[in-house]
């Protein structure tokens, strides 16, 4: 086995064998958040849900992973996510027409109609290769067919009491060595 070359800032990139994890870095909501998107079929990035990292390596793989808590006043089951790499949007890349996204939208057991304790959830995961060494910034995206509110980690018609549910929403990017 070959020795790992240390630098004054850790490891060097040539020194992980590949497919080891170089660094994660994540952005983790704990508090709720009201979201209002007001064009239809828009793609549109979610406040705060932006991670910064810098590549070690040109050659990096990135996994991008995301949980996200909320319930929808409008139609969830029209609603879609996926990231941003930047301001480009990584998406199914089929030719045919359609909303090519990466995203899901919520499962039947989420569309139940109670306000109050049923949120829905999202869970996205999407690997990039951007080939690149400087920094980006991944963004959490949505894009609903309709004009829409989003509660995040809490219910439409949450009170601030304990007969509500609450939630924490996440999003992580892991460079792993190419």
């Amino acid at each position: 086995m070959a020795l790992t070359q240390i630098t004054g800032d850790g490891l060097a990139p040539s020194g992980f064998p590949t497919g080891s994890v170089i660094q994660v870095k994540y952005f983790q909501l704990t508090t709720s958040q009201t979201e209002t998107y007001g064009t239809a079929n828009a793609s549109q990035a979610i406040t705060n849900f932006t991670v910064n990292i810098t590549p070690t390596a040109s050659n990096s793989v990135f996994k991008l992973d995301a949980n996200l808590i909320y319930e929808s006043a409008n139609a969830p089951h029209s609603t879609m996510f996926f990231f941003f790499r930047d301001t480009t949007k990584l998406a199914n890349t089929d030719s045919s027409p359609g909303n090519r996204i990466i995203g899901i939208s919520p499962g039947l057991t989420s569309l139940d109609s109670n306000s109050e304790s049923s949120f829905e959830q999202a869970t996205l995961t999407y690997f990039d290769a951007p080939s690149t060494t400087s920094a980006i910034d991944y963004k959490l995206g949505v894009m609903g067919r309709t004009n829409n509110n989003f509660f995040i980690n809490r219910t439409v018609d949450d009170t601030n009491t304990d007969s509500f549910d609450r939630g924490v929403s996440f999003m992580s990017v892991t460079e792993i060595a190419g």
